[in-house]
């Protein structure tokens, strides 16, 4: 595994798009921080790592849209108030960014962006049931995995670049995002399992910035083109997937199976269920620890 400085930023001078492989010219040459400077809490970035590209204007732009209103949401607190951290100005950001960052989804500012579900039931002759439930302002799934791949583009670019001739690489076959979770349910089955499966896996990528508010990492199949990634934003959100062929992947994500959940009633167009959420201690969180792979 290449390794590069923990307390400044890599600089790429590539002649290629990062994400999209076009060749880049005078005009169409932008630079992109690939973790934008306001997508962690503002001072993060003091002497640590980021990576630094050139890419084209049209990736560029609709990478800064992604990062908008995601880094308002994941920076946000639960429906109670709690965050995953008690860094005080980072709670502070948050609030501020909460009033100014447009949800995307809701096309509200994320403050604004909570969202209620009201379900009218039964359970039985003359037993009627109302609930009322609220969210914590939500990311669209595709755009949160759509953000991902163009930050895990721009990492396996770096770690395939080559200086004489200013280019990288990108890889084969697919992308295959499984999950996005936030953190009150890190610990759940699928996450355990796949924690499990690729604990011997080598380390291809791994980064830990932003005192601790961005955490990325890739390992490699032992045998396949196939690699792991996992990503945490802000301490709230984490996503993990593979990329390269994706036989290798659905085998391991076959065997997970996520929790069954509850069910309080269901009928013809009306259901209730619900499935705990499941915490992670540190003891057992081994997603981006990779200590003990280094020191054998």
């Amino acid at each position: 595994m290449r390794t590069f400085p923990a307390n400044r930023a890599v600089v790429l001078k590539n002649i290629r798009c990062v994400y999209c492989g076009e060749m880049l010219s005078g005009l169409n040459r932008t630079k992109d921080h690939v973790i934008g400077r306001r997508f962690v809490p503002k001072g993060k970035f003091n002497a640590q790592f980021n990576l630094i590209v050139n890419a084209c204007r049209a990736c560029n732009n609709k990478k800064a849209d992604l990062e908008d209103d995601i880094a308002a949401i994941t920076l946000a607190p639960d429906v109670t108030g709690r965050h995953s951290h008690d860094d005080l100005p980072a709670i502070e950001e948050a609030r501020r960014r909460a009033e100014n960052s447009i949800s995307r989804r809701t096309r509200k500012p994320i403050s604004q962006s909570r969202e209620t579900v009201n379900l009218n039931g039964s359970l039985g002759p003359g037993i009627n049931l109302k609930i009322a439930f609220t969210s914590p302002p939500q990311i669209e799934l595709p755009r949160a995995f759509e953000l991902a791949r163009l930050q895990l583009m721009a990492f396996f670019y770096l770690q395939t670049y080559k200086t004489e001739s200013q280019v990288g690489g990108y890889w084969l076959h697919g992308y295959h995002p499984v999950q996005m979770v936030r953190w009150e349910d890190w610990g759940n089955a699928v996450m355990r399992q796949l924690m499990t499966e690729i604990n011997d896996w080598d380390f291809r990528f791994h980064c830990i910035t932003a005192d601790g508010f961005f955490k990325a990492m890739t390992r490699k199949h032992p045998t396949a083109e196939t690699w792991v990634w996992a990503l945490e934003w802000n301490r709230s959100h984490r996503l993990i997937g593979f990329f390269g062929e994706r036989d290798p992947a659905q085998a391991i994500v076959d065997k997970c199976r996520m929790t069954r959940p509850v069910t309080i009633f269901e009928q013809p167009n009306q259901s209730l269920h619900y499935r705990v959420e499941t915490p992670l201690s540190g003891d057992d969180d081994t997603l981006f620890d990779w200590t003990e792979k280094v020191a054998t």
